[in-house]
């Protein structure tokens, strides 16, 4: 029995001798306190660039179709004839659709009779008033006569010229229910089919029509690079994602800054065309001419935006301060800075660290 006590005794008192030397010797094994002053946060810095390489100077558009519309036809009726689809190639002035044209014929025909008729009148006009003019030269009709047949011959006159432009009209109606392709393309879309009724009021379009073979680039330029842009330059680029090549020569620089501080460049593309370059691909375009672009320039990251201003973290003996600066967005990931820092700054790569101002930060290389 003595043996049992004395092996639950031991470990129990062994125990409650440490708990007592912890609980004498707390102060002893308290962590220490920091320094003050000490630096807490690691940050890289970064100086701004007084050049950017030419190639970074670029802008990502699109290819778009000069010539691009949705048809429908100028009358309205049931689609009686579809000559294309989808996909077909047309030339200007081909037919697309017809509609039923039914009425449109018999006002043609009846029309067509009434310009008869008028011209039938017309000439009897002209044989009243000739035998009129030769019988007052004998006095065989009275001058009162004479102005009869000479206003009757002028009422058939006006007559057959009202007859042929109801005539006229008539076939323009009628031709209105033929739809024609007004530039060269292809169709892109359909959307009615054979039967459908088409109104002319509102608009029912029937046919996507676009000129592939005249292709523009588009292109958002930041406004910190478009005075290097004048109508005329030559520009290189890729289309996305082939990668394929391309030239264009700039036709026009918009005179607007839009709200993301860009503006809009259009080129017409030249020399050989390939299979990637179609309306809307996606193309990147390189607007350096190949040189370098003064300035003074940090990546994107390290410069942040609250409401309507810009900011970065400066280091300056082992502390932060922030620094407002006015800046514009040059690429997607390089910011230019406009005013506000000088090229000796020690600028934090990563404005999106938590700081403060005064923190005590340690330079990382």
């Amino acid at each position: 029995m003595s043996h049992a006590i004395g092996r639950f005794l031991v470990p129990s008192l062994l125990a409650a001798a440490l708990l007592a030397g912890c609980s004498a010797g707390t102060e002893k094994a308290s962590l220490p306190e920091p320094a003050a002053g000490a630096a807490n946060v690691g940050v890289r810095v970064v100086q701004p660039e007084t050049q950017l390489a030419g190639g970074l100077v670029k802008a990502t558009g699109r290819l778009a179709a000069r010539h691009e519309s949705n048809l429908g036809p100028k009358a309205s009726g049931s689609i009686a004839q579809l000559f294309v689809d989808v996909g077909d190639q047309v030339k200007k002035g081909d037919p697309l659709l017809r509609l039923d044209s039914t009425s449109a014929s018999i006002a043609v025909e009846q029309a067509t009779a009434a310009v008869a008729v008028a011209e039938a009148n017309l000439a009897v006009a002209h044989q009243d008033v000739e035998r009129a003019r030769s019988l007052r030269a004998s006095g065989g009709v009275s001058p009162a006569g004479l102005e009869k047949a000479e206003a009757g011959y002028t009422q058939a006159e006006a007559a057959l010229k009202q007859a042929k432009a109801q005539l006229r009209n008539a076939q323009k109606v009628l031709a209105d229910h033929t739809l024609r392709a007004p530039f060269d393309g292809v169709i892109t879309a359909r959307m009615k089919n054979l039967g459908e009724y088409v109104a002319n009021m509102p608009p029912s379009p029937v046919f996507s029509l676009v000129d592939n073979t005249s292709l523009e680039v588009v292109l958002p330029v930041p406004e910190t690079v478009v005075g290097a842009v004048q109508p005329g330059t030559t520009v290189r680029g890729v289309v996305n994602p082939a990668g394929k090549p391309f030239e264009a020569k700039v036709r026009t620089v918009g005179s607007v800054v839009d709200a993301a501080r860009t503006v809009e460049v259009r080129a017409d593309l030249v020399g050989e065309r390939n299979a990637a370059m179609r309306p809307n691909a996606i193309v990147e375009v390189d607007f350096s001419t190949g040189g370098s672009v003064d300035g003074l320039f940090l990546p994107a990251q390290a410069v942040r935006k609250e409401g309507e201003k810009r900011f970065v973290w400066l280091v300056a003996e082992g502390k932060v301060a922030r620094h407002e600066i006015q800046a514009e967005a040059m690429t997607p990931g390089i910011v230019k800075v406009i005013g506000g820092l000088d090229a000796a700054a020690q600028v934090v790569a990563d404005g999106g660290v938590s700081l403060s101002d005064g923190m005590p930060v340690q330079v990382i290389q």
